[in-house]
């Protein structure tokens, strides 16, 4: 397809999807107005209208659930099986205190048999990872907005919210369907959920503290060990134990794919080690991906080269005493690379204005936040969709009997 139909196309679809959410009948009023309509939103709102709450989601974007589509490169690791069983892994999250007391010690399970009521098959992958079966985020999407739909919630995308007001109990939004009007929607609600990111402007107003939203889990700029070029790693990629040493002293370990960029290192280990990392700590890698030293020159001696134990391009790459240089590879961490392509935004409204047990606002009676709403991230792996899971679950049925007392 030209590039001009593939524009026109895209035009066409963007009418296309303003005209189905104007097509939206919202009501005035309803018990649980839910405001983001990504993956905790949707888990909320479907939370609470199966509590017997009337639900309306609230949504930015063009259409609800969007946001899923673009996880796990398309393919949704929705969950990691290290969140099953008695003891999940709550030292996977920056606050796992929190974490453990909101989701449970049937964390992984619950999710898990949510998404079997949806109809969702999944297999598992290395390092716990759940997909579904067909290895398609549209599955997942799907059958959560199949289920809202059976439930009974209103989706209403292509609405921005815009104020919130606690003491009349009012959503007000912007229609995206009709830019040049000013004209404000208001929405009353007993219950409020925020699930969504940002909305520094709506939270403020109701008096919430945030932290500063910065990128996690991304790639990092660094500076290369002396005689290499990483022009020449650039692209290649090595099974490896990573270190991350500050000051001499190691505070972080990964082992996994990494993946050598001319700007730095990406990969997963270095995704996760992102989340720790500050500028001028050291990434010390081993390519040999923790090969006893001792075989590993072995097996060098026995080939003439270090061709059996690394990747001869990478070999190439470091030069004289490549093997040597495989064991302690170093380099300086400069800062994020690509932030914009993080997977994750740390930040967000501060846990200790929550209790854990509702997601319920302590100063706020019927406000609660669950998902990227709140500072919490997690690993890569399927933890922070898993947290947007659960979260949301236990926001919406909250919301929802929140509801029905203050009725």
């Amino acid at each position: 397809m030209a590039r001009g139909q593939r524009r026109t196309s895209r035009s066409q679809a963007r009418e296309e999807a303003l005209a189905a959410a104007a097509a939206v009948r919202v009501p005035e009023r309803c018990d649980v107005a839910v405001v983001g309509g990504g993956a905790a939103g949707l888990a909320a709102a479907i939370a609470a209208a199966e509590a017997g709450a009337s639900v309306v989601v609230l949504e930015r974007a063009l259409a609800c659930g969007r946001s899923i589509l673009a996880t796990g490169n398309g393919r949704c690791n929705f969950m990691n099986a290290a969140l099953c069983g008695p003891a999940p892994a709550w030292e996977r999250y920056n606050d796992p205190s929190f974490v453990a007391t909101t989701c449970g010690p049937r964390f992984g399970d619950d999710v898990l048999a949510f998404f079997e009521e949806c109809g969702l098959a999944w297999a598992e992958e290395e390092g716990g990872r759940l997909y579904p079966l067909s290895r398609q985020a549209s599955s997942v999407r799907e059958v959560l907005l199949s289920r809202a739909r059976r439930a009974g919630v209103v989706l209403a995308p292509a609405r921005e919210v815009v104020d919130v007001s606690m003491s009349r109990r009012e959503v007000r939004t912007s229609p995206l369907f009709e830019p040049d009007s000013r004209s404000k929607t208001g929405l009353m609600r007993t219950s409020l959920v925020l699930a969504a990111g940002g909305g520094e402007g709506v939270t403020s107003s109701i008096g919430l503290a945030r932290a500063p939203y910065e990128p996690v889990l991304c790639s990092l700029a660094c500076s290369a060990p002396a005689g290499v070029a990483l022009e020449g790693l650039d692209g290649r990629r090595a099974h490896v134990v990573a270190r991350l040493v500050r000051d001499g002293a190691e505070v972080a370990r990964e082992t996994g794919e990494v993946l050598f960029r001319s700007y730095g290192l990406s990969g997963i280990v270095v995704f996760d080690l992102s989340r720790v990392v500050l500028p001028g700590d050291v990434v010390a890698l081993d390519l040999t991906g923790g090969l006893d030293r001792e075989l590993a020159r072995g097996l060098g001696r026995a080939a003439g080269s270090c061709a059996g134990v690394l990747d001869p391009v990478i070999a190439a790459a470091l030069g004289p005493d490549a093997l040597e240089k495989a064991f302690d590879l170093r380099f300086v961490v400069q800062g994020p690379a690509e932030p914009e392509r993080a997977q994750v935004t740390r930040g967000g409204l501060l846990c200790s204005q929550f209790r854990p047990e509702t997601l319920e606002a302590r100063e706020a009676s019927g406000l609660f936040a669950c998902g990227e709403a709140l500072n919490v991230d997690g690993a890569c792996g399927g933890y922070n969709l898993a947290w947007a899971w659960k979260s949301g679950l236990v926001a919406g049925r909250a919301a929802a009997e929140s509801a029905g007392s203050r009725a």
